[in-house]
């Protein structure tokens, strides 16, 4: 049968049939290994990407977590815009900057970072500004940060935070209103 010596034929063609039999027996065994590890090998790559989405999920959260409670200490605060004098307004910019701090120091990306400082340091020299107002006259000013671009810094921070940032950022970007 199949070429393989008669069918009664001796101790050679048995012999024949037995390593004929044993060599797909060990193909059909890897042929069944291969398979196992190939599907594991699907079964763990799967695994890995809903791990990465799941962690990317998480970070996103974290991220608009930090934003959502900037935006609850910004609440606490008394808006400059509702202050009286140069001096109370001040007073409720160097707050803000201080909440702010607080938010930067958490942690955004470091490429926004160089932009939150550039906003907290424009409100700085604001509030310095509107106290040296107070005792001299002289009007206070706010400048705009730029980036390079001469883009509002504010329009970067922006692009680059999640959308619970945005509406802090848009409050903090006008201290003069």
């Amino acid at each position: 049968m199949f070429g393989l010596g008669p069918a009664g034929g001796g101790a050679r063609a048995r012999r024949r049939r037995q390593w004929f039999v044993a060599a797909i027996s060990v193909g059909a065994a890897i042929i069944v290994i291969a398979l196992c590890v190939g599907a594991l090998a699907v079964v763990d790559a799967v695994d890995g990407v809903r791990d990465q989405a799941s962690d990317a999920r998480d970070v996103r959260q974290a991220r608009d977590d930090r934003c959502l409670d900037l935006e609850r200490r910004l609440n606490k605060l008394v808006p400059p815009g509702s202050a009286t004098s140069p001096v109370a307004r001040a007073t409720a910019i160097r707050n803000e900057n201080g909440a702010v701090r607080i938010f930067v120091a958490d942690g955004p990306s470091a490429e926004s970072q160089d932009d939150w400082r550039q906003l907290i340091d424009a409100r700085a020299v604001f509030a310095d500004a509107l106290d040296r107002q107070a005792r001299t006259n002289t009007p206070a000013f706010y400048v705009v940060p730029r980036n390079s671009d001469g883009e509002p810094v504010s329009d970067d921070l922006v692009d680059a935070s999640p959308a619970a940032c945005a509406g802090s950022i848009r409050r903090l970007a006008a201290p003069d209103l």
